[in-house]
């Protein structure tokens, strides 16, 4: 195509390959995208075959007025020694009518080829795009079922009168022939519809004509079709124009001629917060299918609501926005909401705090509490750790035994709280061996009880996992090298969860085993027992190796001590 072009130009076509890849380049794939939209467009209308004639229209056009004009006058100037080769070139680059042309024919090519493309694939009214691609083909129906639900309310709408059974039939209707009105942006003269009558009160508060705005919401109301945003927006004016307790009044005397739980749910809201939260938790049990009361319960958990959250907050709404996710998923959030940018704009609210909530570890949430225990020879000290750090008191019960009963409190304040930092140790003086549970409930910063939590624990595994951390922490002095002794006092103090001491001198063959018994009932833990906790070192010894083979029958790593 380049050498084409070339002979075409004659001497202002020594660039014109460079012009022509620049095109391609970025007109290329500009002309792709416009050809996608246009063809996913397709249900609204023809719009591929247009732009194709119009591409190559303004194409010969600026082929007319390069070919014709501009590249004449310089091959003129070049003839005449008043420009350069060089200088041509570089007009012939930069010139809009050349421009034009290059990209003119790359537009007009891929443009073609969907026009090309339509022809041999796309099913009537669909494109190629929804054609070839099933899931393309459900979102270019979604999308497009507006603007034929529009038009049948325009046609719906000449033949409905005020009557409220009439009105009912279409709640879908409803909603498309709201946000048609909202594109007008004008007054409607003689609403006869609910979404008239919305769309008009929205128009006549942003004026500040509230006595109109009052008037158009009433007239909505008494339809008694079940949106909950026409509600909410009457309701918060109200608030503003007459005050909180004004706003009651009014929706109370509504409420005696009005059953519908869009009204029921807004004048929940008008309530103070124990009482919204328990008006809503009903409103919801109530009527399960209501979505936009889940939406408005999960708020009152929520940080933007609350500024900070306890877990129990997060717990709460964590699960309402699952429960109205899943409610959506069925459909039965936004037949509930005539304006459909509201609808989306909760949503998106909804999905944002689900993701937060989702990012921490569900166990976390269900049960915040944790437990470690550690014996000594006077007993067992278990600890508490709490993932809520703001709490008031902690409380306890062993084994389901009598009453719960308090930890107590640290001698320092909480940082979170300001008051005193409740205690979490726990000290029992005598733990049977075996299976035990740990109720835990604390009180947090709201003064929600939260739990109890149900903790497990074994004093087998825990003497274990308590014994290897110490271990760790004390393995080069497991043994001692001293007045030609080899001490093994450091390892005998875990006798309870040892199975085998193995050794050997000046290698690491661990071809011995040191003697010893497990601990006597009764007997604490870390005793060294009644055995010998020595032997006499060889003459002359370098080194000694040793492992240690738990209860479990884990193996430490080999160590190796050297004589002094």
């Amino acid at each position: 195509m380049a050498s084409l072009f070339s002979s075409i130009c004659g001497t202002c076509g020594r660039n014109y390959q460079s012009l022509m890849l620049r095109a391609a380049k970025a007109g290329g794939p500009l002309a792709g995208v416009v050809g996608m939209a246009s063809d996913f467009g397709t249900p609204v209308g023809d719009f591929v075959p247009w732009l194709v004639l119009g591409s190559a229209v303004l194409t010969l056009l600026a082929g007319v007025m390069w070919f014709g004009g501009r590249q004449r006058q310089l091959r003129r100037a070049l003839a005449d020694g008043k420009l350069t080769q060089e200088e041509i070139e570089q007009a012939t680059e930069h010139n809009p009518w050349s421009v034009g042309f290059a990209f003119g024919i790359v537009s007009t090519v891929v443009l073609g080829l969907f026009l090309g493309a339509q022809q041999l694939v796309a099913k009537e009214g669909k494109g190629v795009l929804a054609t070839l691609v099933p899931a393309l083909e459900q979102m270019q129906q979604s999308l497009f079922k507006i603007e034929q639900d529009v038009a049948e309310v325009k046609t719906t709408t000449g033949r409905i009168e005020t009557k409220t059974d009439q009105v009912l039939t279409k709640l879908e209707d409803l909603s498309a022939a709201f946000e048609h009105a909202g594109k007008n942006g004008v007054i409607i003269a003689n609403p006869a519809t609910p979404a008239e009558h919305y769309h008009n009160a929205r128009l006549y508060e942003l004026k500040s004509d509230f006595a109109s705005a009052r008037k158009s919401y009433n007239a909505y109301l008494a339809s008694g079709v079940e949106f909950i945003d026409p509600y909410l927006a009457y309701t918060d004016m109200l608030k503003v124009q007459d005050g909180l307790e004004g706003a009651r009044e009014v929706v109370a005397a509504m409420r005696k001629n009005n059953t519908s739980t869009s009204l029921e749910i807004a004048a929940a809201l008008l309530l103070p917060k124990e009482q919204r939260i328990a008006a809503l938790k009903q409103g919801v049990e109530k009527h399960a299918d209501f979505a936009p009361a889940v939406h408005l319960l999960s708020r009152e958990f929520s940080a933007e609501k609350l500024g900070e959250q306890t877990l129990a907050d997060k717990r709460e709404e964590k699960a309402l926005l699952e429960q109205f996710r899943a409610l959506d998923g069925a459909g039965k959030f936004q037949r509930f909401v005539m304006d459909k940018k509201q609808a989306k704009a909760w949503l998106d609210d909804a999905e944002s705090r689900l993701a937060k909530l989702t990012a921490m570890p569900a166990a976390v949430l269900e049960n915040p509490v944790t437990l470690s225990a550690n014996q000594s020879n006077q007993g067992w000290m278990l600890t508490l750790g709490f993932t809520d750090y703001k709490i008031k008191n902690v409380e306890y019960k062993l084994d389901g035994a009598g009453e719960f009963k308090s930890t107590g409190f640290a001698n320092m304040t909480n940082p979170q709280t300001g008051l005193p930092m409740p205690s979490q140790t726990i000290m029992v003086a005598t733990l049977a061996p075996g299976e035990h549970t740990l109720e835990v409930r604390y009180t947090d910063m709201t003064d929600k009880l939260n739990g109890p939590f149900v903790l497990k624990l074994n004093t087998a595994e825990a003497a274990l996992k308590a014994g290897k951390s110490m271990l760790d922490m004390t393995a080069t002095s497991w043994l001692s090298i001293q007045q030609g002794n080899v001490y093994f006092t450091g390892v005998l103090t875990h006798r309870g969860i040892l199975k085998s001491i193995r050794y050997s001198f000046d290698s690491e063959k661990l071809d011995q085993e040191f003697p010893f018994s497990p601990p006597k009932p009764g007997e604490g833990p870390y005793q060294v027992g009644d055995g010998l906790p020595y032997l006499k070192a060889p003459d002359g010894l370098k080194f000694v190796a040793l492992q240690l083979t738990f209860i479990d029958g884990t193996q430490s790593e080999v160590k190796t001590y050297p004589a002094p």
